[in-house]
């Protein structure tokens, strides 16, 4: 899986308000998905983005998706 380019998936671009890249990494989107899962609107994922989730928590985080309280 290459860089994700931010300005595709909504929330993953709003969750970034402190990078100005991009691309980032697909270990950096899943870490920041879990660590600023609070500032997501759940609501407003797309079904894209959803899959990228996924895909990332099945590359990436084992299967496991950990979302910060």
């Amino acid at each position: 899986m290459g860089n994700i380019n931010r300005t595709h998936y909504h929330e993953l671009d709003l969750i970034l308000w402190d990078m100005h890249n991009k691309f980032v990494k697909p270990e950096v989107a899943l870490e920041l998905y879990e660590k600023r899962w609070g500032y997501i609107d759940q609501t407003k994922i797309t079904l894209k983005e959803k899959t990228l989730i996924n895909k990332l928590v099945n590359n990436f985080g084992g299967g496991v998706f950990m979302p910060a309280a």
